[in-house]
């Protein structure tokens, strides 16, 4: 795999908002290790999730800087962060011995956008089984896929809410960001997929 410039460019941006993630949580540690690492685990899981989603429409640039296909690149960065976004909720559930904090609460719309984190995780999934079943619903999988998008704007509503590293102003503004930036991705991706006018 040859990397380019604009690559290392690129990967090191990632690394830094990492970093950043985890110096915050570091310099404002929680009285628990093992809760540090919901809160990073948490943080880092919607990094890597927002950055595969941004990437979706540079396929092409992604080849080309990267020496790989966008299909391997865009599933490393979207497997890591399906995996540590896993681990948020399941470390909280180790926590608090109970599998609730799976479970999506209607109890009020104000609720629901506390506590979107659940649902987002579910749609989380649902993004990730149409990949997995793509040739038996060929006319839907994209649909199903596309709820990623859904799915991060449920997390940074949840983060921003209740979310303890949200309150400081610079995870803050980056994951806000990172949000804003997929947001356009889905929409430049969109824009690239429609029909040139005749």
């Amino acid at each position: 795999m040859t990397v380019t410039r604009k690559g290392y460019l690129f990967l090191g941006i990632i690394i830094i908002l990492l970093l950043i993630s985890g110096t915050v949580i570091v310099l404002n540690p929680s009285p628990s290790p093992f809760t540090s690492g919901i809160r990073f685990a948490g943080l880092a899981g919607f990094i890597l999730l927002a950055v595969a989603a941004i990437m979706t429409p540079w396929s092409r640039e992604i080849y080309r800087n990267f020496g790989t296909s966008f299909v391997k690149f865009h599933h490393l960065f979207a497997l890591s962060g399906l995996i540590l976004i896993t681990l948020h909720p399941v470390l909280l559930a180790i926590r608090l011995m109970g599998a609730s904090v799976f479970l999506p609460r209607f109890d009020s719309f104000q609720e629901f956008l506390i506590l979107a984190g659940r649902p987002s995780l579910i749609l989380i999934y649902i993004a990730v089984a149409a990949i997995l079943l793509r040739r038996f619903i060929p006319a839907y999988w994209r649909f199903f896929h596309a709820l990623i998008w859904v799915a991060l704007l449920l997390g940074i509503i949840h983060g921003d809410l209740i979310g303890t590293d949200m309150q400081n102003p610079v995870i803050f503004l980056l994951l806000n960001g990172l949000m804003v930036v997929a947001i356009g991705a889905f929409i430049l991706k969109r824009l690239k997929m429609s029909p040139a006018p005749t």
